[in-house]
């Protein structure tokens, strides 16, 4: 690589000259991280070539790239925050699907890399927090359990001050595992919402199937009785319409059927409604978060997905061992944090 053929050149001189290479190794790999970790490795050497005319290896660029990535990782992962005093905090987290490759050695005939590859969609999840009041989160990201998750949503609370008498507004899509986990991290001191507006997309399913002549003011009515919390006076509408025993039926305990038995038919929109309303109701006080300033819609986490994560590794052709992902991950919400400059200052340091 260029680094290594430069330090060679340099050791016949002075110790000057020796921190001079240094240096001059540390910039070089500065910015061919600093290119690869917005754009494929493959646009990354042509901007390389383009602004510093260095003909780098495509293979060289990657490994760059992922090495320091995983020191990102470790660097992440040693830092520990004390508990602070804030009064109010907004946390998010959610997921999306990253493509991921494993690689497997043919168990007959020739090692042939393009038979044991096999593609699969593996969730990474993303989650942040921030100052009430404040526009720029924390973030973090994993590939791993919803455990994982929950750590490190805890552990970006610490970064911004949470403590033992901080509230916590904490925002998911229904997910239970969301709420699950903001339980277990933050105990008491979390009061859990459900996204406004997927609980809109069922009340929109359920319009469209029973209110059809006067779907748009049925919706919009209900929608204004979420807004103050009245989500009661919605589940007595849609009870109106649903069969005759159906809440009692729902509620008993399901038996298990045969294999030969054939599963019951699908939930009609307003059923589905119902029930998800129904068994979120302490998480539906959107008029208390409305009154204190406090958001209802998890649009957030759900934008910063795109900026964060899929930015760079969802795209065109790009594919990620199951080992390198997770430190791509610390990479990019590295640089969403502004620990950049932090991080190198670190390994010059350690040089």
């Amino acid at each position: 690589m260029v680094m290594m053929v430069a330090t060679e050149r340099l050791r016949p001189f002075s110790l000057s000259a020796r921190v001079t290479c240094r240096s001059y190794s540390h910039h070089l790999q500065r910015v061919i991280v600093d290119f690869g970790a917005d754009a494929s490795f493959k646009d990354a050497q042509k901007k390389i070539l383009e602004h510093y005319k260095l003909d780098l290896p495509l293979s060289s660029i990657q490994v760059i790239v992922e090495n320091h990535a995983k020191k990102i990782f470790e660097f992440v992962e040693q830092e520990v925050f004390e508990e602070g005093s804030a009064k109010q905090i907004v946390v998010e987290t959610d997921g999306s699907m990253i493509p991921v490759v494993d690689t497997a050695i043919p168990k007959e005939g020739r090692p042939d890399k393009r038979r044991c590859r096999s593609l699969r969609w593996q969730e990474a999840r993303l989650c942040f927090a921030r100052g009430a009041h404040l526009i720029t989160p924390v973030f973090y990201a994993t590939m791993g359990s919803v455990e994982r998750t929950g750590d490190l949503l805890y552990r970006a609370a610490l970064r911004i001050g949470f403590g033992p008498k901080t509230k916590v507004h904490g925002l998911g899509d229904g997910a239970k595992w969301i709420e699950d986990q903001m339980k277990r991290v933050f105990s008491h001191n979390v009061k859990y919402l459900v996204d406004f507006y997927h609980t809109s997309e069922y009340l929109a399913k359920a319009a469209e199937h029973s209110w059809s002549s006067q779907k748009d003011n049925w919706r919009k009515e209900q929608q204004n009785l979420l807004r103050e919390s009245r989500h009661k006076e919605i589940l007595k509408t849609l009870r109106d319409r649903l069969p005759i025993n159906w809440v009692e039926k729902s509620e008993r305990k399901p038996q298990k059927k045969p294999k030969n038995v054939e599963a019951k038919e699908q939930e009609t929109p307003v059923e589905a409604c119902y029930r998800y309303i129904s068994n979120r109701e302490d998480c539906l006080d959107y008029k208390d978060a409305l009154e204190r300033g406090l958001p209802i819609g998890s649009g957030e986490i759900e934008s910063s997905h795109r900026y964060v994560i899929q930015k760079r590794l969802k795209i065109a052709g790009a594919w990620w061992k199951p080992t390198t992902v997770e430190h791509m991950l610390s990479l990019r919400t590295l640089r969403a944090n502004g620990d950049w400059n932090r991080y190198w200052s670190n390994q010059q340091n350690a040089a």
